[in-house]
């Protein structure tokens, strides 16, 4: 049993489940999810018991799902409700194991636990203004400490995304505070003006605090806040293990509600996000790839002063429990 089975998983956007089952992995579980009769969002494996053909590759049928290849039906609850050509019963006791299933924040929620988790699946940081948001979504060949921490650390921004967020030669006298959180651990950024990328120019007017925080079991969020302590983007990056070492990506970009309409701040920064996303993808394949060829060499990382989140991160996945430390200071240039 995982560490983390018990937890709360996002799988798939909401809006993705309409008419059509939608097949989906969670770690080394491929799963089909579809609406019941009351539109409510269910999960079970993605397999018919009958010749294993996937269900996902059926059809919706009053709120049950139907198997492409004999038209074996399934209810929410993974009982077989109809064979056709046969007038055998099979509805008594369930033939496939239901997986506990729940909508929030914009995505279809799993636990591979028999049982309801007793905590709500982890949420974007609350915010008092209105908000424009929209989705982006990927895949990538890496780890989740890797991705979390890729996602959080600004010193590569220098070089994997130099031009579109930093320089190199562009770079501020900051200061950060690291503390830990309930559920992860956060760094807060003062001192920071604009960033020297073409995102930051083109979409912020100050920058006042920053912040990059990861909870368990797997949201990464960056947040930048203008010096009256309005929102100027949350960024918020739910990290999902769905086999064979990818890692599913649904990212969730908010910006205050102003002048300009939404449809064009995503049209635009949905592109940008994604070029940001691509670049990302790049290296951190070129890195699990490389960690692939010295696997029979266990190599520890070296952690530097600036890896300001990576080692708390990697405890808390290793561990899964609260870190406990002193919140502590540094002033470096970024």
């Amino acid at each position: 049993m995982n560490l983390f089975d018990h937890q709360w998983w996002p799988v798939a956007l909401s809006d993705k489940l309409r008419g059509k089952p939608v097949a989906c992995q969670l770690y080394d579980s491929p799963l089909v999810l579809f609406r019941d009769s009351d539109e409510r969002a269910a999960a079970l494996p993605d397999r018919c018991p009958h010749r294993f053909a996937p269900l996902s590759a059926g059809k919706i049928c009053d709120g049950q799902i139907e198997c492409p290849y004999h038209g074996w039906r399934f209810s929410a609850d993974g009982r077989c409700t109809r064979v056709p050509g046969s007038n055998r019963v099979l509805g008594s006791k369930p033939l496939l194991e239901s997986l506990p299933c729940c909508e929030s924040h914009g995505l279809v929620w799993v636990s591979l636990s028999t049982e309801m988790p007793l905590i709500s699946p982890v949420a974007p940081a609350q915010q008092s203004e209105q908000l424009d948001t929209f989705w982006v979504t990927d895949q990538v060949q890496c780890s989740l400490q890797d991705a979390a921490e890729n996602f959080l650390d600004g010193f590569h921004t220098h070089f994997v995304h130099s031009g579109w967020i930093r320089h190199d030669r562009q770079r501020q006298q900051i200061s950060a505070r690291v503390r830990p959180l309930a559920d992860g651990v956060e760094a807060v950024y003062s001192e920071e003006g604009k960033q020297s990328g073409l995102i930051s120019r083109l979409f912020e007017r100050e920058r006042g605090v920053s912040m990059g925080r990861f909870r368990l079991p797997c949201l990464a969020e960056i947040e930048y806040r203008d010096r009256s302590d309005k929102l100027n983007l949350l960024v918020s990056a739910w990290l999902v293990p769905c086999g064979n070492g990818q890692l599913r990506v649904f990212a969730r970009i908010a910006t205050r509600r102003g002048r300009l309409p939404a449809m064009i701040k995503r049209y635009v920064l949905s592109r940008l996000f994604r070029v940001i996303l691509r670049q990302d993808r790049q290296i951190l394949e070129k890195v699990s790839t490389n960690k692939l060829r010295f696997q029979e060499v266990p190599v520890t990382p070296v952690d530097g002063e600036q890896d300001l989140l990576g080692p708390s991160i990697r405890q808390l996945l290793e561990n899964g429990k609260p870190l406990t430390f002193e919140e502590r200071q540094f002033c470096f240039r970024l």
